[in-house]
């Protein structure tokens, strides 16, 4: 009987490693194997493998109770076209029953594989092990190896073509850009580009927002001229060799980022616009985690030996997030059945080993908003030197602000302090794990405020003699050991190799050469020293400089038209309560009065802003568009009437206060609603509330704690303070989560809210009703709290380097402590703006 092999990629329940099945070939002495899928998943992936071992694979394709085999390239060419046609492949085929098909390595394995068969509900297989008593293939069938190369193409543009751009070229740039040409030429890239041109210029012709480029790509004259990127990389000093040198091995990778909500569109006329153009596949995997999960579900239990044999096993087939592939003439690849969408059926890997290119196109939810914002302003670009948004990004109220809206990022955006662009890029380079851990943020701010002068103002002086940028490395390769671009590329790989070794011998290698040049060995040597220390963490400036444009437009309309910025960030994510709480803190710290949706128009103060319809849970997009037709409405009835929306979202409208605009108060509302309700359903006696038991629907006598449990099912956080008079007020509670700060704060608490008279949260702590100092987190939690009646004043312990821009104005009863000359200063009324400070409070 023929050895039959299901891989995993099959989805029947097979947990084969294709690695273990082809070890276990040859220790049978097997010289060939069969895989037998209903689909073309695993056929690059057990090629290689068995091709890499010495052993024959055998193409097939399992349908109903045929094997359909191919004896060479050209039968397994037909089993693809015949499988994507749905028609039976016209290649020799054996009977189901003359094979094995094996699904688990061993006999004691199959209780592991009778777990995946109920997670994937199909029938698991008795006695389907793979045995030492079978025949082999190759022999018995006739088949022979061969690879599974394809020969694809890029559309092709008229020869000469990127030299027709020249005279687009501005003055002084013209050398640079044919010196590109020559190299894209000679690696024979000129078709890439070209595909690459028409995807964005498709892009645009359907007022698709592109971004200003990714990646190292953003450092190519060429690219940019082409008008693929948007970023002059003369101008921001970028390399082209980082990106394309003629030592470079791999294929070139120009990634697009387009809106996300227009992707699949963009995608759908580029299958009209090319001969060819598929998405990828890309698999899900088990994780132990899942398994566990999957096992509680289930109510099963599994032994660890058979959570081991199923971990990191493909699960479920998905699309790529970005790849695309797109060649000149149609490829025979195998496409996904029952799809909307040409999908192919193999993954990124495989399509690399076949020698098919993928091209990124990515969605990006920042260029929906950038694109949605500025058609709302009737703006094409903004500014790129405005002070004032440098500011505010500076000091850290960067909600909805693309890369800096994390509570570390806004705290390293304080530290950094970005005055222009180029710091603005800095800023996103150091904003990752390991630039962190290795303290570069903090160096960098020391230098920048004048507190450590102990570096070389001639070795990276664009940002204070701290290694930040790959391209740092590569400048200084070629300006210092007379490196060649290529050369310095090839530089700047070593020295960020994990390998300590190859580091080293790189640095050697430089250091000969600057020594050689003239360079003393003392200079020479503390350069190798900070190279080999810090190299690691360099990031790619084109990379950076690109995505801080984005983040620059953002904060730019953010801080010029905050109503604009925050309806569409709150519509946007309106599925997030904690970014819509988020983004109505600062919107109060910003000065605006936030009040409660509304199913009709109304007038709003310059200082108020209205939470649009979205951020109710359970209305989307098409309701607010249903409401916004049918209004103005008389009252909850001609609401029904004319909407038609069920009784539980006119409820939820209601509870958020939708309706007050006609009836003027919550409670009014809420009235309004239960009499509509008993007339829709007169059966009814009593309706749940919130409060914790059942009372008449006419028992509507409602306080201001009722109204913000009401919000809180339907917002997702308490919306509206109550009034408070404080005895003494320290910082705005908004500013603990618009600054994401750790600040002393005066709250009234009742049932477990904390109110300042403009902002009201939940708190999770158990503290009684009363007046309180509390230390609260940005993520919402009390550091300590004391009564209020007893706080005469806070100092604030700073320590650390500082200037005078690291501090603001507060209140009379704020004070810091610094250490200046030596001696010890209190500045009255003064509050730090760096987290290098302990809180003490003064009490009485």
């Amino acid at each position: 009987m023929i050895a039959c092999i299901v891989s995993p990629y099959s989805f029947e329940g097979s947990i084969l490693r294709l690695e273990e099945v082809v070890n276990a070939a040859k220790s049978f002495g097997l010289k060939s194997l069969m895989l037998a899928d209903q689909n073309f998943h695993a056929c690059v992936h057990f090629n290689k493998i068995c091709r890499s071992n010495g052993i024959i694979p055998v193409h097939a394709l399992r349908i109903d109770k045929k094997i359909f085999y191919a004896q060479d390239r050209n039968q397994y060419e037909e089993l693809i076209k015949a499988y994507n046609e749905s028609s039976q492949p016209k290649t020799p085929w054996v009977n189901i029953d003359s094979v094995k098909l094996i699904y688990y390595l061993r006999e004691s394995d199959y209780e592991a594989h009778a777990f995946l068969c109920q997670l994937l509900s199909v029938q698991p297989k008795k006695g389907a092990y793979f045995e030492n008593n079978l025949t082999d293939v190759a022999d018995a069938l006739n088949c022979k190896p061969y690879d599974l190369k394809v020969q694809m193409s890029f559309p092709k543009p008229e020869k000469g073509w990127l030299r027709n751009f020249l005279k687009k070229v501005p003055p002084g740039y013209q050398s640079r850009f044919e010196s590109e040409v020559e190299i894209i030429e000679k690696m024979n890239l000129e078709s890439y580009f070209y595909t690459v041109k028409k995807i964005v210029d498709t892009a645009r012709s359907m007022n698709i927002c592109v971004g200003p480029g990714r990646g190292s790509a953003v450092g190519s004259l060429v690219a940019f001229i082409l008008g693929i990127t948007q970023i002059d990389p003369v101008k921001h000093d970028l390399l082209f060799e980082r990106f394309l040198n003629e030592y470079r091995q791999e294929p070139p990778d120009i990634d697009i980022d387009v809106e996300d909500r227009k992707r699949s569109m963009l995608i759908e006329q580029l299958i009209r616009v090319f001969p060819f153009c598929a998405q990828i596949s890309s698999f899900s995997t088990l994780s132990l985690k899942s398994i566990n999960a999957e096992a509680r579900r289930l109510n099963l239990t599994i032994k660890d030996e058979h959570i081991k044999l199923l971990n990191k096993l493909p699960y479920r087939r998905s699309v790529h997030a970005a790849g695309l592939i797109i060649a000149n003439e149609v490829l025979n690849l195998p496409m996904v059945r029952d799809s909307n969408f040409r999908i192919l059926e193999y993954d990124m890997d495989s399509l690399q080993e076949i020698g098919v290119t993928k091209i990124d196109l990515l969605g990006l939810t920042t260029l929906t908003m950038i694109s949605n914002m500025k058609k709302t302003l009737k703006i094409d670009s903004v500014p790129v030197d405005d002070f004032s948004t440098y500011e505010m990004i500076s000091s850290g109220k960067t909600t909805g602000i693309f890369q800096l809206e994390s509570l570390p990022a806004r705290s390293l955006c304080r530290q950094v302090r970005p005055r222009e662009f180029n710091e603005l890029s800095v800023l996103l380079a150091i904003n990752r794990p390991g630039p962190l851990i290795a303290r570069l943020n903090r160096i960098y701010a020391e230098r920048k405020r004048g507190c450590n002068r102990e570096y070389h103002e001639d070795l990276f002086p664009e940002t204070f003699g701290v290694v930040i940028y790959q391209e740092q490395i590569m400048k200084l390769a070629m300006s210092m050991a007379d490196m060649s671009p290529a050369e310095s590329d090839l530089f700047r790989k070593a020295m960020s190799h994990k390998d300590r070794l190859i580091m080293k011998a790189a640095v050697e290698k430089l250091r000969n050469k600057m020594i050689d040049k003239g360079y003393s060995k003392s200079f020479v040597n503390e350069l190798a020293n900070i190279l080999i220390q810090f190299s690691s963490y360099a990031f790619n400036k084109s990379h950076s400089v690109a995505y801080a444009m984005l983040s620059y437009q953002l904060a730019y309309i953010k801080n010029h038209f905050p109503k604009v910025f925050f309806q569409h960030y709150i519509k946007e994510h309106s599925n997030d309560p904690s970014k819509v709480f988020a983004a109505v803190q600062e919107l109060r710290t910003t000065g605006f009065e936030v009040i409660q949706s509304s199913v009709n128009p109304v007038d709003l103060k310059e200082d108020q802003f209205q939470l649009p319809m979205e951020a109710i849970a359970g209305v989307g997009s098409s309701v607010v568009q249903l409401c916004q037709n049918r209004a103005p409405f008389e009252d909850i009835q001609d609401f029904a009437k004319k909407t038609s929306l069920p009784l539980s979202t006119i409820q939820r409208l209601a509870h958020a206060g939708a309706f007050d605009c006609i009836y003027h108060t919550r409670e009014n509302s809420i009235k309004a609603f239960n009499s509509f309700q008993k007339g829709f359903d007169p059966s009814l006696l009593e309706i749940s509330t919130v409060f914790g038991k059942r009372e008449s629907r006419f028992d509507t006598n409602m306080t201001h704690l009722d109204i913000l449990k009401l919000e809180e099912q339907v917002y997702g956080f308490p919306l509206t303070p109550f009034k408070t008079y404080l005895s003494r007020k320290f910082a705005p509670l908004s500013d603990v989560y618009s600054y994401a700060r750790t600040l002393p704060v005066s709250v009234n608490i009742e049932k477990g809210y904390a109110c300042d008279g403009l902002s009201v949260i939940r708190i999770r702590e158990n503290l009684q009703d009363g007046e309180y100092l509390i230390i609260l987190r940005a993520n919402g939690s009390i550091e300590a709290h004391y009564d209020l009646s007893q706080v005469k004043s806070i100092v604030y312990e700073f320590y650390g380097c500082f200037d005078e821009k690291d501090f603001e104005q507060a209140s009379e009863y704020e004070d810091t402590r610094v250490v200046l000359l030596g001696k010890k200063v209190l500045i009255n009324s003064t509050r730090p703006r760096l987290e290098s400070y302990k809180i003490r409070v003064i009490t009485a």
